[in-house]
């Protein structure tokens, strides 16, 4: 329920710094609402959306890997608590590593996903 409402927030937040000229631009040029929610706030709020998307994959990652860590029976979680029980520092790392590259990929795909779509947003 919580990182619903945080979505929420975050989608709510980028509704309300639409600039109020834009809106008043499409009524005065005779847009409906219908108009104005789908030519101006929709592509305005986009980017934002697949933005928040990107920072709970981020969070939904770190969360799945302390998961892993505590409650898991296989997994790279696994593998870290048992090399750490026989002192195996590289696989480890090798562990860790792996789990950043995975990380990062995410990232990587969603900040791909947002230049493919929103080629009109400047927050590339």
């Amino acid at each position: 329920i919580g990182a619903i409402f945080f979505n929420t927030l975050m989608i709510m937040d980028a509704v309300k710094f639409i600039p109020r000229e834009l809106i008043e631009v499409t009524y005065t040029l005779g847009g409906t609402r219908k108009q104005v929610l789908f030519k101006v706030i929709t592509p305005y709020i986009i980017p934002n959306v697949i933005d928040t998307f990107r920072v709970n994959m981020a969070a939904a990652w770190n969360l799945v890997v302390v998961a892993e860590l505590v409650a898991a029976d296989n997994g790279l979680g696994k593998r870290i608590l048992l090399a750490q029980k026989f002192l195996r520092t590289d696989e480890i790392f090798a562990c860790l590593i792996v789990l950043g590259i995975i990380g990062f990929a995410l990232d990587l795909s969603f900040r791909l996903f947002l230049q493919w779509t929103c080629k009109w947003s400047i927050t590339r």
